[in-house]
């Protein structure tokens, strides 16, 4: 029951992101206040659909759903950490009224954790994934 609960918990904060995102920014381009640039524009909107998406294939108990949402939450990690080291910079075009520092420390956190509870035994079990996440890849120096 409380693995139940988590997965709901996670796909449905994915959903509300991913669901206010999108109509933020369709409401913005409605009232023609959007000073964003077209790429932008457009990876917002593919990014935001994605989490929605995503919500709802892991409401479901979708496993490819649940793989994605992992990959995702790496790589958004990944690219909030090298943003911090500086190795990355973003145009400002994303800018909201929030502090960015604020946005990437809570990202990172909320990511961390989200990694961290849909690796554990029941939660895969879930899903139906019998592979371990880290170690499921064959390596070339692996024997069969």
């Amino acid at each position: 029951m409380r693995t139940r609960l988590g997965i709901v918990t996670f796909a449905l904060t994915e959903i509300l992101i991913g669901s206010i995102t999108l109509i933020a920014v369709i409401l913005s381009l409605v009232q023609e206040k959007s000073a964003k640039p077209p790429e932008i524009l457009i990876f917002v909107l593919i990014t935001a659909a994605i989490s929605t998406a995503l919500g709802f294939g892991v409401l479901k108990g979708n496993l490819s759903c649940y793989n994605l949402l992992l990959y995702f939450s790496s790589i958004i990690i990944l690219s909030k950490i090298l943003i911090f080291a500086k190795i990355i910079t973003l145009s400002g075009a994303l800018e909201t009224s929030i502090p960015s520092s604020l946005k990437n420390i809570t990202s990172i956190l909320y990511h961390i954790l989200l990694i961290f509870y849909f690796t554990r035994k029941s939660v895969k079990e879930h899903f139906g994934e019998r592979r371990n996440a880290i170690f499921s890849l064959k390596m070339p120096f692996q024997n069969d």
